[in-house]
């Protein structure tokens, strides 16, 4: 395809902040561009319709090399070309519309999001920002035009929904202004636009649509600030989600983010402030942290025993955290253990199915160094957790129920033979 004065061009001189805002996302697979909530974006890179992590894993690297080399969109659409041949990725729309999307949103928003950084920390020499729409785009909003030229302090409440960019194929920016540059430049500053909320029905074709309010032309999805939402909260992403995804796709999924470790210390942080209040307070307070999903091999044993469990998370309560510690408690497990649980779930020793008690579960076999312990995990346990509204709902998960440092003697290694070993080994 020849290129015309409407091909995207690459935002200019990559920076720190743009390429770490990309770099520090996580792989999510997903089936639909309406699976994230807008501020989740912070976190997660995704291709809607890309669920498998080969096909999101290409297209990682091939964002990741145009937004630190500048490649150009039809550079990129090389490699869509290349990863849709190798990966056998069939996908809604059009090939150039497509490729556009996906090389758009995620170098504009990257973009943004590291120069919205950047302005952040220049509020007290540059309090004052001004709205700019890119000419050249080939279709463009009539709003974005209007906001063109817009100058209001950095506090108006407008940025919070309007901060660029707003919207698929969006290339509007802020530029920056102290008082003395709004003098020499002749702007001054506007009266804040009143915001018009509308409110619509997206997806109706998916079988999945989902009714939203936003502000009258911004894309869903955009109507906030592109890294302003970014917490250290990897539970609530990958695993919270993960709780109404196919047990198959969530383990593999969220088992090959938590190969990270980097991602694996920022879930045992979420957790051990769980646990270290329980520790401290010794009362429990209904909350529940997701810290890891049963293994893949596990998933597929439990299909083959006619077991398939509803979720492949598992969730850890702060009740049972504070049986577990309790001071007459046989043989507890170290705190330690609970305060970076992800790390020691992520490789069991063995996990076995129990096979003597009525209600299905698990026995993890842990390594301890040089001990050993036992963890019981209950499938399909209906937890009530609240939504983001506050609101109670009811979610089938997997739930850590307790567990003890064990002796690793021969009369434990012949009690444990008794159950189904689905995953590693009682080792002699």
């Amino acid at each position: 395809m020849s290129k015309t004065k409407y091909d995207t061009p690459a935002p200019k001189l990559p920076f720190e902040e743009q390429i770490n805002f990309f770099k520090n996302k996580l792989n999510l697979p997903t089936d639909s561009y309406l699976d994230l909530e807008g501020q989740e974006h912070d976190y997660a890179f995704v291709v809607a319709g890309a669920n498998r992590n080969d096909i999101l894993t290409d297209f990682r690297t091939a964002v990741d090399k145009a937004i630190n080399d500048g490649t150009t969109l039809e550079a990129f659409r090389k490699s869509f070309d290349e990863i849709v041949s190798e990966r056998g990725w069939n996908y809604n729309g059009g090939r150039d519309w497509r490729s556009r999307i996906i090389y758009d949103t995620n170098l504009y928003s990257s973009f943004a999001a590291g120069r919205h950084e950047q302005h952040g920390r220049m509020k007290a020499l540059r309090p004052y920002w001004e709205y700019k729409h890119r000419d050249g785009v080939k279709h463009p909003r009539p709003l974005h035009k209007d906001w063109d030229g817009l100058v209001l302090h950095c506090d108006d409440p407008f940025w919070q929904t309007h901060y660029p960019i707003n919207g698929y194929g969006c290339h509007c920016s802020v530029i920056a202004h102290s008082a003395k540059s709004l003098q020499r430049e002749e702007l001054k500053i506007s009266k804040s636009p009143k915001i018009n909320y509308v409110t619509k029905e997206l997806g109706k074709r998916s079988g999945n649509p989902k009714t939203v309010t936003l502000p009258e032309g911004i894309d869903y999805g955009f109507d906030r600030i592109a890294g302003s939402n970014r917490v250290d909260m990897p539970s609530k992403l990958l695993l919270d989600k993960a709780v109404s995804v196919p047990p198959k796709l969530a383990t593999n999924m969220v088992s090959n983010v938590l190969q990270v470790a980097e991602v694996r210390a920022l879930l045992n942080n979420e957790v051990k402030e769980m646990v270290d209040l329980v520790e401290k307070e010794k009362i429990a307070r209904g909350v529940s942290k997701s810290v890891g999903v049963l293994p893949e091999p596990v998933v597929d044993a439990l299909v083959a025993e006619n077991l398939t469990p509803s979720s492949a998370v598992i969730t850890l309560r702060d009740h049972d955290v504070l049986h577990a510690l309790r001071d007459n408690k046989d043989a507890p497990l170290p705190l330690s253990f609970w305060e970076n649980i992800a790390d020691y779930l992520i490789e069991p020793e063995a996990v076995l199915l129990d096979t003597l008690k009525a209600d299905n579960a698990l026995l993890y076999i842990i390594n301890l160094g040089t001990d050993k312990g036992k963890v019981i995990v209950r499938l399909d346990y209906e937890l009530k957790v609240k939504d983001e509204d506050g609101k109670r709902q009811r979610i089938i998960t997997n739930i850590i129920r307790s567990g003890k440092q064990i002796v690793y003697n021969q009369k434990m290694r012949d009690g444990l033979s008794q159950h189904k070993v689905l995953f590693g080994a009682i080792t002699p």
